[in-house]
C-alpha cells in the first residue's frame, strides 16, 4: 500500500502503515511522486483533493492513469492533492482511511471493486466528499455498489461517476465490422463486472447493428451479448501483458483480425501482438493510440471514458460547497464517453464508413438507436 501527498510544497512521504508523517524505524521509505502546479496556487490550494487508485495500478496507460490526470489537473489549478495505490483488495479501506487522516476533503475512489469501502467511509464521514469512478448509488438506476443503494439512501456527500461506455463501444463495434477483412472480431475482459462487460456489450451491439444494416454476418468471438464470454480471471487480470499476448494469438488462430481487450495493462500485450501480426486492436478507456504510441499503427480507435474531466469537475464542485448527493453518468450526448480519432489508420477507413459511424453516433445520442435493442437480453 502506498500513499503519496502532492502539492505546491512538494512531496510528503508517509508511513507505509498508520497515519504518521514519517515511517517507523522498522519500515523502509516508500516511493514518492509529485504533481507540480503549472499556475500559482490560489485560494483553492486550501482545499485538499485525493484519489485512491485500484489494483490495476498507475502506469496502466488507461483507467487509473486517466484518474491520475484528473488529479494532476487539479494540482495544476492550485489544489492540494494526494493519492494512494492499492496492491490488493485488503488495501481499499485502509487507503481511504489514510487519506481521511491526512485531511483530504474530497476522496475519489477508482474502480467498481472499491464500492463497499467507499460506501462505508462516506456514511461514516458526512463532512468529507466522496466520489467513485465506475459506480453509482442511485437505487432507481443500475446499482453497481454492493451494500448501498438497496439498503441506504444516497448520502449528500457521495457522487457516482459512471459511464455508459457501451454507447461508444457500439460505435467501435460498427467500425470494426466495417473494417474487418475476415469478418471475425474478438473481445475479452479482465473480470466479469459491469464496468467491463459494457464495453463488450457495445461491441456486440455495434456488430449486430452493422449486420442488420448491411445484410452481413460479421461475428464476435469472446462475448455472446448474453453475459457469457472470455475473461482473464485469476489474481492478476489487469496487469499481465504476457497473458494478453497469449489471448491475442488464440484469437488470431481463429481468424480474428481485430481485438478489443478490456483488461487494463493485460490488454497492452494484446495490442502488441496484433501489431506484430499486421492486424488491429480497439483501445479501452483512453485514446490508446496516444498512450501506447509505439503501437498506434495497430489501434483502429478507442472507446473512451472521459474520466479525467469527471474527476476534475467533481473536485471543483466539492470545493465550491456541493459535496454530492447525485450520480453522474457519462454518455455520448453529454460528452462523458466518446470514440477516439483514427490517427494512423484514418486514411485506411473509407469516407462512407466514417459517415455511417457519425450517423450512428447521432442516433445513439438522440435515443433513436439503443444499445440494449441489439443484445440477446434486450432492453
Amino acid at each position: 500500500m502506498r500513499l503519496v501527498a502532492l502539492g505546491a510544497a512538494g512531496a510528503i512521504v508517509l508511513a507505509a502503515c498508520g497515519g504518521g508523517a514519517s515511517p517507523s524505524p522498522t519500515q523502509a521509505p516508500v516511493d514518492t511522486a509529485s504533481v507540480a502546479p503549472t499556475v500559482a496556487p490560489t485560494e483553492a490550494a486550501k482545499y485538499k483533493a485525493c484519489v485512491a487508485f485500484d489494483t490495476g495500478g498507475l502506469g496502466d496507460k488507461g483507467f487509473n492513469d486517466l484518474a491520475k490526470k484528473g488529479l494532476e489537473d487539479a494540482a495544476a489549478a492550485g489544489f492540494d492533492t494526494a493519492f494512494s495505490e492499492a496492491q490488493g483488495a485488503t488495501d481499499y479501506a485502509a487507503n481511504i482511511q489514510r487519506l481521511i487522516d491526512e485531511g483530504c476533503q474530497t476522496i475519489v475512489t477508482v474502480g467498481f471493486l472499491q464500492g463497499q469501502a467507499t460506501a462505508d467511509a462516506a456514511i461514516a464521514n458526512p463532512d468529507i466528499a466522496f466520489a467513485q469512478v465506475d459506480a453509482t448509488w442511485n437505487a432507481a438506476g443500475p446499482d453497481f455498489t454492493p451494500g448501498t443503494a438497496d439498503d441506504v439512501p444516497l448520502p449528500g456527500n457521495f457522487t457516482g461517476l459512471d459511464f455508459q461506455i457501451d454507447e461508444a463501444a457500439m460505435l467501435a463495434g460498427y467500425l470494426a465490422a466495417g473494417f474487418s477483412k475476415t469478418g471475425k472480431i474478438g473481445t475479452y475482459g479482465g473480470a466479469q463486472f459491469p464496468g467491463v462487460t459494457r464495453f463488450m456489450d457495445g461491441m456486440y451491439a455495434g456488430i449486430g447493428y452493422y449486420n442488420e444494416q448491411k445484410g452481413t454476418s460479421v461475428t464476435l468471438l469472446g462475448w455472446d451479448g448474453n453475459q457469457t464470454g472470455t475473461f482473464v480471471g485469476g489474481d492478476n487480470p489487469w496487469n499481465d501483458p504476457a497473458k494478453g499476448e497469449q489471448l491475442a494469438k488464440t484469437f488470431l488462430d481463429q481468424g480474428v483480425d481485430i481485438v478489443h481487450p478490456v483488461s487494463g495493462a493485460t490488454g497492452n500485450g494484446t495490442i502488441k501482438a496484433m501489431l506484430a501480426a499486421g492486424k488491429w486492436a480497439i483501445g479501452v478507456d483512453t485514446d490508446q493510440a496516444i498512450s501506447l504510441a509505439e503501437y498506434s499503427k495497430a489501434i483502429l480507435t478507442s472507446a473512451e471514458k472521459v474520466i479525467d474531466v469527471a474527476v476534475l469537475d467533481t473536485i471543483k464542485k466539492n470545493a465550491g460547497g456541493d459535496l454530492g448527493g447525485e450520480d453522474f453518468v457519462g454518455t455520448l450526448a453529454n460528452g462523458g464517453v466518446r470514440l477516439a480519432p483514427f490517427h494512423d489508420l484514418d486514411s485506411a477507413i473509407s469516407a462512407d464508413l466514417k459517415a455511417e459511424v457519425q450517423a450512428l453516433s447521432q442516433a445513439i445520442a438522440s435515443g433513436s438507436v439503443k444499445v440494449c435493442n441489439y443484445l440477446a437480453r434486450g432492453c
